[in-house]
């Protein structure tokens, strides 16, 4: 397009929403894992070393759920905008 104008790659930015959403997932699976590794070695944890993996991993668990959530909002409104681009190129393609 011209000077002022802007190109949407539609399979481009559905990609990208897609990898939003599928990175919260990942971000999680890899929170699971570290939690999986240090199993073993808790039940050396006492007194307030066992609290503050405790408090630590609540306040993870509570970081990861709001990114989670942020995440798919945001590869849900760039899925829409790519369909709604779509659709207003379709639409003036239409018109001609």
């Amino acid at each position: 397009m011209g000077g002022n104008g802007y190109k949407m790659q539609f399979g481009a930015v559905d990609a990208a929403g897609a990898d939003l959403v599928a990175g919260a997932g990942n971000i999680e699976n890899k929170l699971n894992d570290m939690e999986n590794a240090l199993k073993p070695l808790q039940a050396d944890w006492t007194g307030s070393a066992s609290e503050a993996y405790v408090q630590a991993k609540a306040q993870w668990n509570a970081a990861l759920t709001e990114m989670k959530a942020l995440l798919h909002d945001i590869g849900r409104q760039v899925s829409q905008d790519s369909a709604d681009g779509q659709a207003n190129e379709n639409r003036n393609t239409n018109r001609w």
